[in-house]
């Protein structure tokens, strides 16, 4: 049988092979992201209340009950650790995106760890009725896309020509509000020919200062911007 795998970077999806499996609530697809990530078998009672903090325990735990039947259907119940007191994934029985991602930083595999990253962790997904779920998403969220920019920060400084450039560009994107991005895309873009598409990048980073935070670039920035369009780079 073909392995699974579960896909948290952009909207979750959960595959095996080339086929897409439904998962049935939303619920279910909480709780597989949870376990995925967390690595650990937490109880029961714990899960109860970090996926319906509405309900009593009684009621949280019959619901747990129905959640973790949807999954061992979606999954496979050979996939899913369960005891009367805690619930867990197999080891190795789901392959992660995101646990892909982290391995590959920490082996300093740069591009591979970028290229795993098609967007924010669980994009467009929320329980609404779990704020503790949305809390956890959300820090999850934040510490994933931090580490996305540390690697696209050294990526822009340590590669070269065009694929720089990419790098930059998403970097830009995913920090808008950082100069040094702005100012090292200019950079590359008029060392490679593209001093027109360096300009309308200084323009751009004026756009967005002003907007979110009222204020002009940094001295550094704007003679940058003088610098190019008096073929001084």
């Amino acid at each position: 049988m073909k392995p699974l795998r579960l896909l948290l970077l952009g909207p979750p999806r959960l595959e095996r092979g080339d086929q897409i499996l439904e998962v049935d609530t939303r619920k279910a697809t909480a709780l597989l992201a949870y376990l995925a990530l967390s690595g650990e078998r937490p109880s029961r009672d714990w899960l109860a209340a970090f996926l319906w903090p509405e309900y009593d325990n009684r009621r949280a735990k019959a619901a747990l009950r129905r959640t973790l039947s949807a999954l061992k259907s979606a999954v496979g119940a050979a996939s899913i650790f369960a005891s009367r007191e805690a619930i867990g994934l197999e080891a190795d029985a789901v392959w992660c995106d995101v646990t892909a991602f982290q391995q590959a930083l920490q082996q300093e595999d740069l591009e591979t760890a970028v290229a795993l990253y098609r967007d924010d962790f669980l994009a467009g997904f929320s329980l609404r009725d779990s704020i503790p779920f949305d809390d956890w998403q959300l820090q999850e969220q934040e510490n994933l896309r931090r580490q996305l920019i540390q690697a696209l920060a050294q990526l822009a400084q340590t590669t070269r020509g065009e694929t720089a450039v990419t790098y930059t560009r998403r970097w830009c994107q995913m920090d808008p509000l950082r100069e040094e991005a702005h100012r090292i895309l200019m950079q590359l873009l008029a060392e490679n020919g593209r001093s027109n598409a360096a300009l309308m990048q200084y323009r751009e980073c004026v756009r967005i200062l002003e907007e979110e935070l009222g204020v002009s670039p940094l001295p550094e920035t704007t003679d940058l911007y003088n610098a190019i369009q008096n073929d001084r780079v």
